[in-house]
């Protein structure tokens, strides 16, 4: 059934590259999984300078109409279009160089240092791996394959300007 899901995600996201890319929008991540009762496929985009209301509400029609014509998930599902969020998932390389110099968490497989789990700054995007400057720990570099998630890590009291422990 998984091997099944991957397909339809897949077939998805390269119907709706073309349309989510004349929309001057990018496809961050396609989700389809089932939730209490019923699936749901959820397509998150972004753009420089993020994505507003409008711009979800215009592509979320388009991509219903396109997705209707095509019927690439043989069930009922409810589509779900929205950015990808403040503390968005890093999925693909791309994603990974697009934050370098900003803050990010990522959980490993396997520990270094008694550790699983990083939060700093991410230094480099490499081939194999890549570097984080953990708040606590240093450097660390992490291969992809060690990767079970990462995510852009927003710092709420920084944005507002307050400090910590205040």
């Amino acid at each position: 059934m998984q091997s099944a899901i991957q397909d339809i995600v897949k077939q998805v996201e390269y119907l709706a590259t073309p349309l989510v890319e004349e929309e001057g929008a990018e496809i961050w991540s396609v989700d389809l999984r089932h939730e209490t009762g019923h699936w749901v496929l959820r397509i998150a985009l972004d753009r420089e300078g993020g994505v507003t209301l409008d711009d979800l509400t215009r592509v979320h029609r388009q991509l219903s109409d396109l997705l209707d014509a095509h019927d690439p998930v043989p069930w009922r599902y409810t589509l779900e279009v929205s950015s990808p969020g403040v503390n968005r998932s890093l999925l693909r390389p791309s994603h990974y160089q697009r934050y370098v110099g900003q803050r990010v968490r990522i959980r490993t497989r396997t520990a270094q240092g008694g550790r699983r789990v990083f939060v700093g700054t991410l230094c480099e995007v490499e081939e194999k791996q890549v570097v984080v400057q953990d708040n606590d720990v240093g450097i660390v570099q992490i291969f992809w394959e060690d990767i079970v998630k990462a995510n852009t890590e927003h710092d709420f009291l920084r944005s507002v300007g307050k400090k910590k422990n205040a």
